[in-house]
């Protein structure tokens, strides 16, 4: 009888000659996972975000809704624009690693059950501040947890106005493309630059970048009460959640991230709705 190879993953994680933690990692697995949030997502654009002021969606997505109307595509119009690139961006990594067009539906849905324990780190980060600080902040609290409040753009209505729905799709909306954004292009972008030009180590520019990403994804998100005043708080929590996020999709890759992130704000969204209900 053969041996058992000690270095052989448990069957449960193997997928052919993959393991569940390299294949959660690829690009086609990752678009699988993804999909049917873009979908989501882009649902809600058309159905529940629409008003009469215009569009509500996040910064992040609307920036790069402004990066395609500079080559003259229409704001309003090319709305979906900001999913297909998503899955474009996925589709041709796919192709420059030329692995087989499989994927493993098991694999996707072990990957939201682990963003949704990834989310459990988060939590515990927003009581733990809460208890230091022995702060009440407010709409910025719900139950006991600080909100990662998604980021909309100007001129759109308060989140707690928003119906459960609008609010899961805007949370959506939310992991999408402040991933993309500040972990995906900003975390690529700032390792190169160090790395390629500048010649430091790759782990000291993988380290930078980390930290560099996390303060834009804090300064990117309201760090103002409702009167006005900064809030140190806020701050730090935001800071600190960009690190998480980071280290997320440096470990276990954008799809993950974007999870977890999404599933997050669901959460904290649904319970704002509840309070303000």
């Amino acid at each position: 009888m053969a041996k058992d190879d000690p270095n052989r993953q448990p069957p449960s994680l193997e997928v052919g000659r993959l393991s569940y933690w390299e294949l959660s990692k690829r690009p086609l697995q990752i678009l699988t996972f993804l999909l049917p949030l873009i979908i989501l997502y882009e649902i809600g654009l058309a159905l529940l975000l629409r008003s009469e002021s215009g569009i509500m969606t996040n910064k992040a997505h609307e920036s790069l809704l402004r990066f395609f109307d500079a080559f003259g595509i229409n704001l309003g119009g090319g709305l979906f624009l900001g999913g297909l690139a998503i899955v474009v961006v996925l589709l041709i990594w796919h192709l420059l690693t030329r692995e087989a067009w499989k994927i493993d539906l098991n694999t996707a849905a072990l990957m939201a059950l682990e963003s949704i324990v990834l989310i459990l780190p988060l939590l515990v980060i927003g009581q733990m501040i809460r208890q230091v600080t022995e702060m009440t902040m407010m709409a910025d609290v719900s139950g006991h947890w600080l909100l990662l409040t998604p980021q909309t753009g100007p001129g759109t209505n308060e989140l707690a106005h928003l119906g459960l729905w609008s609010g899961v799709a805007i949370s959506v909306g939310a992991g999408l493309y402040e991933e993309l954004l500040f972990r995906m292009m900003f975390i690529a972008a700032v390792h190169t630059l160090l790395v390629d030009v500048c010649k430091v180590s790759n782990r000291t520019g993988m380290a930078i970048a980390l930290v560099l990403s996390s303060i834009a994804f804090a300064l990117y998100h309201p760090l103002r009460d409702a009167s006005g005043q900064f809030v140190m708080q806020k701050l730090v929590f935001y800071f600190l959640a960009g690190l998480y996020f980071g280290a997320i999709y440096l470990a276990r890759g954008f799809g993950i991230v974007v999870a977890v992130h999404a599933f997050y704000d669901i959460l904290t969204i649904t319970v704002m709705n509840d309070q303000t209900g």
